[in-house]
């Protein structure tokens, strides 16, 4: 996917909800441009599959399970990042939760209040501990 104007070498790109759908291919395609890519998502076997792929395509990729509904697990993550690659330059926030299917009157409070912490704390997180 290496195209001229899309250049990332030299990069870290943090993906969240990285290790399936439109995460996994953020991170494949920011890899193919040149980015080192931090993986982050719940399950670490799956984490685990992503990077080798991008492993297996030349690129470079570190996993790492966490929760971004955390707010000690996503200062972990940035850490490790940070520790191993000197910083982080670009973010997406792409981890998100839905435990409720249906109307959203039938949704009960917990539900709401894990998709607030997830799909949008979540975010607040992950962009605060990268600044």
């Amino acid at each position: 996917m290496s195209q001229p104007n899309f250049d990332l070498t030299g990069k870290v790109a943090l993906v969240t909800g990285a290790s399936r759908g439109i995460g996994q291919a953020i991170a494949e395609a920011y890899a193919a441009a040149g980015a080192r890519v931090v993986l982050v998502s719940r399950k670490q076997a799956g984490l685990n599959a992503v990077a080798e792929i991008i492993r297996g395509n030349g690129g470079e990729a570190l996993p790492i399970a966490a929760h971004t509904g955390s707010d000690e697990a996503v200062t972990a993550v940035v850490q490790q990042a940070t520790e191993t690659y000197g910083g982080i330059d670009i973010v997406v926030n792409n981890a998100a939760t839905n435990p409720h299917f249906g109307p959203l009157l039938t949704a009960e409070e917990s539900q709401w209040d894990k998709i607030y912490d997830v799909n949008v704390k979540g975010y607040f997180r992950v962009a605060k501990a990268c600044v």
